[in-house]
């Protein structure tokens, strides 16, 4: 799977002399479906499909083959995913990633690899955990792309893993009051796993389990990995599977993200004028450049043609050439098109140390919290 310090090096790539090919693909489950993808992605690529490619430039032919190439190389692993694919010969760029989302068939070609798609289904299909408990078992499991991995279990009557180390003896206890607090240290010990888990605190948490042991798993909790419980579903351990609980636990992070963006569309339009808080994209623009944008938000559905320039990094919409556009000697010789000013927008929030929201259904181009106030 790929991850953010991937991304980051894909958005490091900037093509001098030619452009970049930046595919998003669907491929089908069904085998009699790919008859047409090699040339369906040689189109998308050139332009020729209507509606979703978005296309700035003429791509090399070299690497239109190359495209085509790896389609028909590597479609048979793909089944039923998108891919993103990134194909530059001056670079040596030739890179398929299989996203764990999905995303719309679009072909851009720009100086840079285009990522807001590729960044949005990473945002909403990220890497989490999943504690599957009752009174005297536990399994503790880390999702991320395709994979499953057991962190802990403690399924039985045998041995512990190592994660558990030192918990024996559930069983022979017969006393009621024991019982209880054998269980409240197996909430704790299962507890102490999930705080110890790599990147346990960036990961949101999924519980499954019986609705009652849930809620006094919770009540114990403390508030860090609180924080991070995205939901819960019902499940008996003692029949789950890691396809089941796969099954259950995606659609909790679903909800989970989509709630997260939810919540943050509301917190900006809700902040009271004169605060540090812009639903302007030419603000965004602006405050991008000085570094001041701590979080920012950008519409999914939104592609926006504008202008970058190579020397002192504005951004604008205006697509005219003229020394209007930025303060430089020669702004026409230094600002170049680009094909979506949002995804520049996108890059330079990431490389200030912002972070960044795709927004899906958003009332804004973008909006963004500042770390301070922009001047008059």
């Amino acid at each position: 799977m790929i991850t953010k310090t991937d991304a980051d090096g894909l958005r490091g790539q900037r093509a001098r002399n030619s452009a970049v090919i930046s595919l998003y693909l669907n491929v089908p489950v069904d085998l009699a479906e790919h008859r047409g993808l090699v040339t369906k992605a040689r189109e998308l690529a050139k332009g020729e499909v209507p509606g979703e490619a978005a296309v700035a430039g003429q791509p090399a032919e070299a690497d239109l083959e190359q495209v085509a190439a790896l389609v028909s190389a590597g479609c048979h692993d793909w089944l039923g995913q998108t891919v993103a694919i990134f194909v530059c010969g001056e670079l040596g760029l030739a890179e398929t990633v299989p996203l764990p989302g999905y995303s719309p068939d679009r072909a851009v070609i720009a100086a840079r690899p285009y990522l807001r798609p590729l960044l949005a289904t990473l945002q909403r299909n990220p890497p989490y955990q999943v504690a599957i408990i009752d009174t005297k078992h536990a399994w503790v499991l880390a999702v991320a792309g395709d994979g499953i991995d057991t962190v802990a279990e403690r399924t039985g009557q045998g041995v512990p893993s190592p994660g558990f180390a030192g918990w024996y003896g559930l069983e022979a206890y017969r006393v009621q009051q024991r019982v209880m607090q054998l269980a409240r240290q197996h909430f704790r010990d299962t507890i102490g796993v999930l705080e110890q888990a790599s990147d346990a605190q960036r990961h949101p948490l999924v519980l499954g389990g019986h609705e009652m042991q849930i809620s006094q798993f919770l009540s114990i909790m403390p508030q860090a990995v609180r924080q991070r419980v995205a939901g819960s579903f019902a499940v008996d351990l003692q029949t789950a599977t890691p396809a089941r609980v796969r099954q259950l636990a995606d659609p909790v992070i679903a909800g989970w993200a989509e709630s997260a963006e939810t919540r943050l569309v509301e917190d900006l339009l809700s902040e009271p004028p004169g605060t540090a808080v812009t639903t302007s994209l030419d603000d965004c623009l602006t405050a991008v450049r000085s570094r001041a944008v701590a979080n920012l938000a950008v519409a999914d559905d939104k592609m926006i043609p504008g202008y970058a320039c190579e020397d002192c990094g504005k951004l604008g919409v205006d697509s005219g050439a003229g020394s209007a556009r930025c303060d430089c000697p020669d702004p026409a010789q230094a600002c170049t098109p680009v094909p979506d000013v949002l995804d520049d927008l996108t890059s330079q929030a990431l490389d200030g140390g912002g972070e960044v929201t795709a927004v899906r259904h958003a009332p804004f181009t973008a909006a963004a919290r500042l770390r301070f106030r922009l001047p008059a």
